[in-house]
Protein backbone atom coordinates (compact mmCIF):
# COMPACT_ATOMS: atom_id res chain seq x y z
CA UNK A 1 0.00 0.00 0.00
CA UNK A 2 0.95 3.35 -0.81
CA UNK A 3 2.20 5.70 1.78
CA UNK A 4 -0.34 8.57 1.75
CA UNK A 5 2.07 11.17 4.34
CA UNK A 6 4.18 11.18 1.09
CA UNK A 7 1.85 11.65 -1.33
CA UNK A 8 0.57 14.59 0.58
CA UNK A 9 3.72 16.82 0.75
CA UNK A 10 4.46 15.90 -2.85
CA UNK A 11 0.80 16.95 -4.33
CA UNK A 12 1.15 20.33 -2.26
CA UNK A 13 4.66 21.15 -4.39
CA UNK A 14 2.76 20.06 -7.47
CA UNK A 15 -0.31 22.49 -6.81
CA UNK A 16 1.59 25.37 -6.43
CA UNK A 17 4.00 24.49 -9.54
CA UNK A 18 0.82 23.26 -11.70
CA UNK A 19 -0.62 27.55 -10.76
CA UNK A 20 2.75 28.98 -11.47
CA UNK A 21 2.60 27.48 -14.65
CA UNK A 22 -1.11 28.18 -15.48
CA UNK A 23 -0.44 31.95 -14.90
CA UNK A 24 2.37 31.79 -16.85
CA UNK A 25 0.54 30.54 -19.94
CA UNK A 26 -2.47 32.10 -19.59
CA UNK A 27 0.02 35.38 -20.02
CA UNK A 28 1.71 33.78 -22.45
CA UNK A 29 -1.21 32.73 -24.64
CA UNK A 30 -2.77 36.29 -24.59
CA UNK A 31 0.13 38.35 -25.57
CA UNK A 32 1.29 35.58 -28.37
CA UNK A 33 -2.56 35.01 -29.57
CA UNK A 34 -1.89 30.74 -29.28
CA UNK A 35 -4.36 28.44 -29.20
CA UNK A 36 -2.17 25.86 -28.41
CA UNK A 37 -1.16 27.97 -25.73
CA UNK A 38 -4.31 28.88 -24.34
CA UNK A 39 -5.24 25.42 -25.07
CA UNK A 40 -2.68 24.30 -22.69
CA UNK A 41 -3.18 26.79 -19.90
CA UNK A 42 -6.88 25.19 -19.82
CA UNK A 43 -5.28 21.88 -19.69
CA UNK A 44 -2.58 23.41 -16.73
CA UNK A 45 -6.64 24.60 -15.08
CA UNK A 46 -7.83 21.33 -15.14
CA UNK A 47 -4.28 19.47 -14.43
CA UNK A 48 -5.27 21.90 -11.25
CA UNK A 49 -8.26 20.90 -10.52
CA UNK A 50 -7.04 17.39 -10.63
CA UNK A 51 -3.93 17.65 -8.60
CA UNK A 52 -6.05 18.92 -5.83
CA UNK A 53 -8.72 16.62 -6.24
CA UNK A 54 -6.67 13.94 -6.03
CA UNK A 55 -5.08 15.52 -2.66
CA UNK A 56 -8.32 15.92 -0.97
CA UNK A 57 -8.99 12.49 -2.18
CA UNK A 58 -5.73 11.20 -0.36
CA UNK A 59 -6.28 13.30 2.55
CA UNK A 60 -9.81 11.75 3.11
CA UNK A 61 -8.96 8.16 2.49
CA UNK A 62 -6.61 8.79 5.78
CA UNK A 63 -9.90 9.22 7.81
CA UNK A 64 -10.87 6.32 10.09
CA UNK A 65 -13.70 3.90 8.86
CA UNK A 66 -16.84 4.89 10.98
CA UNK A 67 -20.16 3.28 11.49
CA UNK A 68 -21.64 4.29 8.36
CA UNK A 69 -18.21 3.96 6.00
CA UNK A 70 -17.01 0.30 7.75
CA UNK A 71 -14.33 0.55 5.30
CA UNK A 72 -12.94 4.26 5.57
CA UNK A 73 -13.37 6.86 2.67
CA UNK A 74 -10.64 5.02 0.15
CA UNK A 75 -13.38 4.52 -2.37
CA UNK A 76 -13.15 8.91 -2.22
CA UNK A 77 -10.26 8.41 -4.69
CA UNK A 78 -12.23 6.40 -7.12
CA UNK A 79 -15.10 8.95 -7.56
CA UNK A 80 -11.98 11.91 -8.14
CA UNK A 81 -10.50 9.73 -10.99
CA UNK A 82 -14.29 9.61 -12.57
CA UNK A 83 -14.60 13.25 -12.47
CA UNK A 84 -11.10 13.79 -13.83
CA UNK A 85 -11.77 11.90 -16.85
CA UNK A 86 -15.12 13.56 -17.13
CA UNK A 87 -13.62 16.85 -17.01
CA UNK A 88 -10.84 16.27 -19.70
CA UNK A 89 -13.45 15.04 -22.34
CA UNK A 90 -15.14 18.66 -21.40
CA UNK A 91 -12.36 20.30 -22.12
CA UNK A 92 -10.98 18.14 -25.08
CA UNK A 93 -14.24 18.82 -27.15
CA UNK A 94 -13.78 22.97 -26.04
CA UNK A 95 -10.09 22.51 -27.79
CA UNK A 96 -12.20 20.87 -31.02
CA UNK A 97 -14.54 23.29 -30.73
CA UNK A 98 -12.27 26.35 -30.85
CA UNK A 99 -9.42 24.41 -33.17
CA UNK A 100 -12.51 24.46 -35.78
CA UNK A 101 -12.49 28.32 -35.97
CA UNK A 102 -8.63 28.61 -36.17
CA UNK A 103 -8.93 26.45 -38.94
CA UNK A 104 -11.50 28.36 -41.04
CA UNK A 105 -9.88 31.82 -39.85
CA UNK A 106 -6.02 31.48 -38.97
CA UNK A 107 -5.15 34.09 -36.96
CA UNK A 108 -1.31 35.83 -36.70
CA UNK A 109 0.64 34.03 -34.15
CA UNK A 110 3.99 35.44 -32.27
CA UNK A 111 5.84 32.21 -32.79
CA UNK A 112 9.13 33.08 -30.43
CA UNK A 113 7.02 33.73 -27.31
CA UNK A 114 4.95 31.25 -27.50
CA UNK A 115 8.35 29.21 -28.10
CA UNK A 116 9.58 30.34 -24.80
CA UNK A 117 6.55 29.90 -22.49
CA UNK A 118 6.05 26.68 -23.67
CA UNK A 119 9.03 25.61 -23.08
CA UNK A 120 9.02 26.50 -19.55
CA UNK A 121 5.53 24.81 -19.38
CA UNK A 122 7.37 21.70 -20.48
CA UNK A 123 10.05 21.78 -18.03
CA UNK A 124 8.08 22.09 -15.05
CA UNK A 125 5.61 19.59 -16.31
CA UNK A 126 8.47 16.60 -17.10
CA UNK A 127 9.80 17.44 -13.14
CA UNK A 128 6.32 16.93 -11.85
CA UNK A 129 5.95 13.61 -14.13
CA UNK A 130 9.20 12.00 -12.83
CA UNK A 131 8.56 12.63 -8.95
CA UNK A 132 4.97 11.12 -9.48
CA UNK A 133 5.55 8.40 -11.44
CA UNK A 134 6.92 5.95 -8.51
CA UNK A 135 3.42 5.95 -7.18
CA UNK A 136 0.77 6.43 -9.98
CA UNK A 137 1.16 2.30 -10.96
CA UNK A 138 -0.21 1.80 -7.37
CA UNK A 139 -3.17 4.17 -7.03
CA UNK A 140 -6.15 5.00 -9.51
CA UNK A 141 -6.68 8.13 -8.09
CA UNK A 142 -2.90 9.36 -8.41
CA UNK A 143 -2.77 7.70 -12.16
CA UNK A 144 -5.69 10.08 -12.91
CA UNK A 145 -3.60 13.23 -11.50
CA UNK A 146 -0.53 11.73 -13.59
CA UNK A 147 -2.31 11.38 -16.64
CA UNK A 148 -3.94 14.70 -16.45
CA UNK A 149 0.24 16.49 -16.15
CA UNK A 150 1.61 13.40 -18.74
CA UNK A 151 -0.94 14.75 -21.31
CA UNK A 152 -0.51 18.23 -20.62
CA UNK A 153 3.48 17.73 -20.77
CA UNK A 154 2.82 15.41 -24.26
CA UNK A 155 0.63 18.61 -24.99
CA UNK A 156 3.55 21.28 -24.22
CA UNK A 157 5.59 19.41 -26.53
CA UNK A 158 3.11 19.42 -28.91
CA UNK A 159 2.86 23.74 -28.43
CA UNK A 160 7.01 23.41 -28.64
CA UNK A 161 6.77 21.61 -31.97
CA UNK A 162 4.01 23.90 -33.63
CA UNK A 163 5.75 27.13 -32.63
CA UNK A 164 9.32 25.95 -34.21
CA UNK A 165 7.02 24.91 -37.58
CA UNK A 166 5.56 28.53 -37.27
CA UNK A 167 8.77 30.33 -36.41
CA UNK A 168 10.09 28.13 -39.54
CA UNK A 169 7.45 28.46 -42.26
CA UNK A 170 5.18 31.34 -40.98
CA UNK A 171 1.94 29.37 -41.61
CA UNK A 172 -0.48 29.25 -38.44
CA UNK A 173 -2.76 26.31 -39.34
CA UNK A 174 0.56 24.58 -37.03
CA UNK A 175 -1.52 25.97 -34.20
CA UNK A 176 -4.99 24.46 -34.40
CA UNK A 177 -3.43 21.32 -36.39
CA UNK A 178 -1.46 20.55 -32.94
CA UNK A 179 -4.57 21.76 -30.62
CA UNK A 180 -6.26 18.87 -32.32
CA UNK A 181 -3.64 16.21 -31.43
CA UNK A 182 -3.63 17.36 -27.88
CA UNK A 183 -7.18 16.71 -28.06
CA UNK A 184 -7.31 13.10 -29.50
CA UNK A 185 -4.53 12.24 -27.04
CA UNK A 186 -6.63 13.47 -23.84
CA UNK A 187 -9.45 11.76 -24.98
CA UNK A 188 -7.81 8.24 -25.14
CA UNK A 189 -6.24 8.42 -21.68
CA UNK A 190 -9.30 10.06 -20.43
CA UNK A 191 -11.24 6.41 -21.48
CA UNK A 192 -8.60 4.46 -19.94
CA UNK A 193 -9.12 5.71 -16.71
CA UNK A 194 -12.57 6.17 -16.29
CA UNK A 195 -13.01 2.37 -17.88
CA UNK A 196 -10.86 1.29 -14.79
CA UNK A 197 -12.74 3.43 -12.18
CA UNK A 198 -15.95 1.95 -13.30
CA UNK A 199 -14.43 -2.01 -13.15
CA UNK A 200 -13.58 -0.74 -9.71
CA UNK A 201 -17.35 0.45 -8.30
CA UNK A 202 -18.22 -2.85 -10.31
CA UNK A 203 -16.21 -4.48 -7.96
CA UNK A 204 -14.38 -7.02 -10.70
CA UNK A 205 -11.17 -8.90 -9.29
CA UNK A 206 -8.57 -6.52 -8.79
CA UNK A 207 -6.49 -6.29 -12.12
CA UNK A 208 -3.50 -8.11 -11.97
CA UNK A 209 -5.22 -11.00 -9.76
CA UNK A 210 -5.60 -14.37 -10.97
CA UNK A 211 -8.51 -15.48 -8.85
CA UNK A 212 -7.88 -19.46 -10.05
CA UNK A 213 -4.35 -18.88 -8.84
CA UNK A 214 -5.58 -17.30 -4.98
CA UNK A 215 -7.98 -20.29 -4.72
CA UNK A 216 -4.88 -22.73 -5.67
CA UNK A 217 -2.69 -20.91 -3.25
CA UNK A 218 -5.00 -21.00 -0.03
CA UNK A 219 -5.58 -24.77 -1.04
CA UNK A 220 -2.00 -25.39 -0.31
CA UNK A 221 -1.77 -24.29 3.32
CA UNK A 222 -1.86 -27.18 5.25
CA UNK A 223 -5.02 -28.56 7.07
CA UNK A 224 -7.33 -26.98 4.16
CA UNK A 225 -9.74 -29.15 2.46
CA UNK A 226 -11.85 -27.37 0.16
CA UNK A 227 -12.40 -23.62 -0.93
CA UNK A 228 -15.51 -22.21 -2.05
CA UNK A 229 -17.37 -18.41 -2.47
CA UNK A 230 -14.24 -17.23 -3.15
CA UNK A 231 -14.87 -13.36 -4.14
CA UNK A 232 -11.64 -10.42 -4.62
CA UNK A 233 -12.09 -6.99 -5.16
CA UNK A 234 -11.05 -4.02 -4.64
CA UNK A 235 -11.94 -1.30 -2.15
CA UNK A 236 -9.76 1.15 -3.63
CA UNK A 237 -6.93 0.87 -6.49
CA UNK A 238 -4.32 -0.37 -4.18
CA UNK A 239 -6.74 -1.59 -1.51
CA UNK A 240 -7.64 -5.20 -1.95
CA UNK A 241 -10.49 -7.35 -0.05
CA UNK A 242 -11.52 -11.02 0.04
CA UNK A 243 -14.17 -12.82 1.09
CA UNK A 244 -14.49 -16.93 1.28
CA UNK A 245 -15.80 -19.86 2.98
CA UNK A 246 -12.78 -22.44 3.91
CA UNK A 247 -13.63 -26.10 4.86
CA UNK A 248 -10.67 -27.05 7.17
CA UNK A 249 -9.44 -30.74 8.82
CA UNK A 250 -8.51 -29.37 12.26
CA UNK A 251 -9.09 -31.06 15.97
CA UNK A 252 -9.64 -27.99 17.72
CA UNK A 253 -10.10 -23.91 17.65
CA UNK A 254 -7.37 -23.25 18.15
CA UNK A 255 -5.60 -25.32 15.08
CA UNK A 256 -8.13 -23.36 12.92
CA UNK A 257 -7.75 -20.10 13.68
CA UNK A 258 -3.26 -21.18 13.22
CA UNK A 259 -4.75 -22.19 10.12
CA UNK A 260 -6.59 -19.01 9.07
CA UNK A 261 -3.83 -16.82 10.36
CA UNK A 262 -1.73 -18.27 7.77
CA UNK A 263 -4.01 -18.26 5.51
CA UNK A 264 -4.41 -14.09 5.64
CA UNK A 265 -0.28 -14.21 5.91
CA UNK A 266 0.40 -15.50 2.42
CA UNK A 267 -2.34 -13.15 0.97
CA UNK A 268 -1.42 -10.29 1.93
CA UNK A 269 2.38 -11.48 1.56
CA UNK A 270 1.72 -12.60 -2.55
CA UNK A 271 -1.35 -11.15 -3.69
CA UNK A 272 -1.08 -7.53 -1.27
CA UNK A 273 -4.52 -8.63 0.08
CA UNK A 274 -5.27 -6.87 2.81
CA UNK A 275 -8.59 -6.89 3.84
CA UNK A 276 -9.84 -10.47 4.65
CA UNK A 277 -13.09 -12.55 5.89
CA UNK A 278 -12.46 -16.31 6.31
CA UNK A 279 -15.65 -18.09 7.30
CA UNK A 280 -13.88 -21.77 8.45
CA UNK A 281 -15.80 -25.00 8.03
CA UNK A 282 -14.72 -28.27 10.41
CA UNK A 283 -15.69 -31.23 10.11
CA UNK A 284 -14.74 -32.07 13.20
CA UNK A 285 -13.60 -28.90 15.48
CA UNK A 286 -14.08 -29.88 18.87
CA UNK A 287 -13.06 -27.87 22.03
CA UNK A 288 -11.67 -28.94 25.37
CA UNK A 289 -15.23 -29.11 26.86
CA UNK A 290 -16.58 -31.71 23.54
CA UNK A 291 -18.78 -29.17 22.19
CA UNK A 292 -18.57 -28.46 18.70
CA UNK A 293 -17.44 -25.45 17.15
CA UNK A 294 -18.33 -23.60 13.38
Amino acid sequence: MINRDILQKKFRIFILLSFFVLLMEVAGGILTNSLALLSDAGHVLIDLIALSLAYFAIRLSRKPSTKKFSFGYYRAEILAAIINGLVLIVITLFIFYQSYFRFVYPQPIEGFGMLVVSILGLAANVWVITKMHDHEKDNLNVRGAYLHVLSDTVSSIGVVIASVLILLTGNYIFDPIMSVIIGLFILTTSYSMIKESVVILMEATPQGIRLEEVLGDIKKIKGVKEVHDLHVWCISSDVFALTSHVLIDAKNVKSVNKIITGINDMLKAKHNITHTVIQSECESCVDAKGKHEH
